[in-house]
């Protein structure tokens, strides 16, 4: 098969043939909850559509995400450093499918073919500086410069300028309140940036985001091109 997944896309064919002989294709439907932060995990999860959040639930019932991975990379990174747990929760944001691998094998590969292991610990550093990115926007950046990067990233791995997205959901990803996000919709809507009703954000203009996020966005995908050696994101 011709996979979308970049990682698999960039293996070998000795190693995308074993995949492709061990692999289970799932669907992904909205919110689904792939792993509860503390759980086992039994599959590698390469996306070919759709994107996951990772989700930290720093008090009770108090969540904010600290990552997302789509087709450019696997769920969860963690795994390759001998961790036996989630240690985030695994959450759908965007419907879509994945190559799920049993977790035995994944480890095999990983163990016996050093380009592939390679590969592997590759998108883990571009993850893990991702984590990084996003603790200095949510430390240092407005939150409509926040919501700008949260939004470009989001464009950048599903291929569509409609994302349907909920202000409450929108909250809990930015940790922020409702209200809050509301007038940050608004004020990237009336510099023509999006569009917004409910359930729904159209994204206008794409460079335009890019500048409003005024450097949020940016430095972890060049360091994902840095360390992958290609751009996983589409021509837009």
């Amino acid at each position: 098969m011709a996979f979308v997944n970049q990682l698999l896309r960039a293996a070998s064919d000795d190693v995308q043939a074993l995949i492709e002989a061990e692999m289970t294709p799932v669907s992904l439907p909205y919110r689904t909850v792939l792993v509860e932060a503390g759980s086992p995990m039994d599959h590698i999860y390469f996306l070919e559509d759709g994107l996951i959040s990772l989700v930290s639930e720093y008090e009770p019932s108090r969540l904010i995400e600290v990552g997302m991975i789509g087709r450019e990379g696997f769920f969860d990174p963690g795994l390759l450093l001998q961790e036996e747990v989630a240690i985030f929760k695994g959450t759908v944001q965007a419907e879509g499918s994945a190559s799920a691998v049993p977790i035995d094998v994944w480890r095999h590969l990983v163990d016996s073919d050093a380009d592939f292991r390679l590969l592997m610990m590759k998108f883990a550093r571009a993850f893990e500086l991702q984590i990084a990115s996003t603790a200095s926007a949510n430390g240092r950046a407005k939150l409509e410069e926040r919501l700008a990067r949260w939004l470009l990233m989001v464009h950048d791995r599903v291929d569509s300028l409609m994302l349907h997205i909920t202000h409450d959901f929108l909250a809990q990803m930015l940790c922020t309140r409702r209200p809050g996000v509301t007038v940050a919709l608004h004020l990237l809507e009336g510099k023509g940036l999006i569009t917004s009703t409910r359930g729904l954000i159209e994204i206008r203009d794409r460079q335009g985001l890019i500048e409003e996020a005024s450097g949020a966005y940016g430095k972890a995908e060049e360091h994902y091109i840095r360390l992958l050696g290609y751009d996983f994101r589409p021509v837009k």
